[in-house]
């Protein structure tokens, strides 16, 4: 091989994201990939013999590489930030939030030979926000009657909920739908804490 075999594996998954970028994540295959990182097929092949474990870089790379880049909103500013900066990111890319919904669906599926590491990924990430949402609390940044982890779960589904939305409705104003959610679901928090 003319490059590394990492150097190989790096090249494919860069254009993999870039080949997902610009198409369809049902027609995107080794073939599109391969032009987009300028290599061949066979190359495409060798660097990834098994199709799951490309996807599984390709993911890592791309929504994993998002993730860790935005977190330091969620120390500074809160989840609350966090999430509407991952929103708008959303809107940025919107081909990253069609491929993640698309993996999640496929991954869902007793069997699906990434199943594994999509639902310990998907976890991670709850677990992520619920413990910032436990920081935000004791921050005070959000009303001590929010229970981090119900908190999360309401924060979770509007998010993925508005991404949705946003792929199949042409009039849904993301950022916008998403502040006015998060005005109600504080002023159910801060009722628990007085109750």
């Amino acid at each position: 091989m003319p490059d590394s075999d990492a150097d190989l594996r790096s090249r494919v998954v860069t254009g993999a994201v870039e080949a997902y970028r610009s198409g369809d994540f049902h027609s995107v295959g080794h073939a599109e990939i391969a032009g987009a990182a300028g290599l061949t097929e066979d190359d495409v092949c060798r660097a990834y013999p098994i199709w799951d474990l490309l996807i599984v870089a390709v993911m890592d790379r791309w929504n994993n590489g998002s993730r860790r880049a935005l977190w330091s909103i969620a120390e500074q500013d809160g989840v609350v930030a966090y999430l509407r900066a991952r929103l708008q990111a959303g809107l940025d890319e919107p081909s990253l939030v069609r491929l993640r919904i698309a993996l999640l669906s496929a991954a869902s599926t007793p069997g699906h030979p990434a199943e594994g590491w999509f639902r310990a990924q998907y976890a991670h990430s709850f677990e992520d926000i619920t413990l910032g949402l436990t920081r935000d609390v004791v921050a005070g940044r959000e009303s001590r009657g929010a229970s981090p982890r119900h908190a999360a779960e309401q924060l979770v589904a509007l998010y993925e909920g508005l991404q949705l939305q946003a792929m199949l409705r042409d009039d849904t104003e993301v950022l916008g739908a998403f502040d006015r959610a998060v005005a109600r679901l504080r002023v159910g928090w801060s009722t628990v804490a007085t109750a």
